[in-house]
């Protein structure tokens, strides 16, 4: 095994246990090390700090997975994974366990691995190069732990371009037509793990959701960005009175449509096709008014070179959210971009009391679920901001 040497003033944040090593603060020559390859790592002065993968193409040069020497086969992956599941049961139970995020990446002690599990069926995700090579022994393992029905790899990420990697989609063992179910909180949702968005469903909201069902309640719920109907249907079995969800996606939509008569929650749960802003000036035209609205958008800021405009959009659609919620109603809203963190959103928030004539106040924080752990030395997965306003 090569060795790769920090070189003296760049090791303190390795050594409060982050898990990235850049380009710049090795000795050692990047083209010195084959893309993918095991590296043993330590300080300028000799001290071992593990072992990791290595990509000479990506200025996150070596990724951390163990503090002691490993070859990253099969039987690795079989006692962390195995490690990420124990975690998901004491948490969730083992019934609840078999719908959440089985491993989430650098939490999980797996840099570059997402896996998804939707009962007898799993989506895999690698970011990186160094998991991208080893996908055989990670299927390998996880065939040899739960026996799936079939396994779907979504790799169709942006971010696998940073790595030199080209996207695929497809399904890696066994066989499905795509379709899969999550259980959460009482209620079946269905979902398209071949087609949908990311690895076919958004695990980390489920605690955000039971915040909404606080106070859904004998109100009317607007879901914004209802994809396939979780928000809305979490707030119709909480109580609602009547939920409407809005979507541009067809696909989405029918998705909804067949989960709400699925939970038994069809005459309650109403669907709009279109875009969320249009719909929503729409609404303000009729004077429509509702006791909660949820906003789950999509990440309107990709990198920091788009952070000032992403956060006047999250004003923007805000803004036109909290013009429809009725005086003492409220907004629960969220980002999901990772260079938006809570203060950056809360002054979006602010901005958007001002451009729609009201007052707001915090009366909840959400945030990543129990299967989306983030290590103390490491923040950038934690990406998700979500707050319940009361709007006045």
């Amino acid at each position: 095994m090569k060795r790769l040497t920090i070189r003296k003033g760049h090791e303190e944040r390795a050594l409060r246990g982050h898990p990235w090593i850049f380009s710049n603060e090795v000795q050692e020559a990047p083209t010195a090390y084959e893309p993918g390859e095991l590296a043993e790592v330590r300080t300028a002065v000799g001290r071992v700090l593990g072992t990791a993968y290595v990509n000479p193409r990506s200025l996150i040069l070596a990724r951390l997975v163990s503090p002691a020497p490993t070859s990253m086969d099969a039987e690795f992956f079989r006692v962390r994974i195995g490690e990420a599941a124990a975690r998901r049961e004491r948490w969730f139970g083992a019934a609840a366990a078999g719908s959440c995020r089985l491993v989430y990446s650098e939490g999980d002690e797996l840099p570059g691995l997402i896996v998804d599990r939707f009962g007898d069926q799993l989506v895999v995700q690698t970011h990186t190069l160094g998991m991208d090579l080893r996908l055989e022994a990670i299927l390998d393992a996880l065939v040899a732990l739960f026996a799936p029905r079939a396994i779907v790899e979504r790799n169709d990420l942006a971010v696998r371009t940073l790595e030199g990697l080209e996207p695929r989609v497809g399904v890696v063992r066994g066989a499905t037509d795509g379709r899969a179910v999550a259980e959460e909180a009482g209620l079946a949702i269905t979902v398209d793990i071949l087609r949908g968005q990311k690895t076919g469903y958004f695990y980390d909201q489920r605690r955000n959701r039971a915040l909404l069902a606080e106070i859904a309640p004998g109100r009317r719920v607007l879901d914004a960005f209802c994809y396939v109907g979780a928000w809305a249907l979490t707030a119709a079995r909480a109580g609602a009175t009547e939920t409407v969800g809005v979507d541009s996606s067809a696909d989405a939509l029918a998705l909804a449509q067949e989960n709400g008569q699925r939970n038994g929650l069809a005459p309650i749960a109403r669907w709009v096709k279109g875009d969320v802003e249009d719909v929503f000036e729409r609404f303000i035209a009729q004077r429509d008014k509702f006791g909660v609205v949820v906003l789950d958008p999509p990440a309107y800021v990709k990198n920091r070179k788009k952070i000032f405009a992403g956060l006047r959009k999250y004003s923007e659609v805000n803004a036109r959210a909290m013009a429809l919620i009725e005086p003492g109603g409220f907004l629960v809203t969220s980002s999901c971009s990772y260079h938006v963190g809570a203060e950056e959103h809360l002054g979006a928030l602010a901005e958007a009391a001002r451009r729609a004539g009201r007052s707001a106040v915090v009366v909840a924080r959400g945030g990543l679920p129990p299967d989306h752990p983030v290590p103390v030395a490491a923040r950038e997965p934690d990406y998700l901001t979500c707050f319940v306003l009361e709007v006045r």
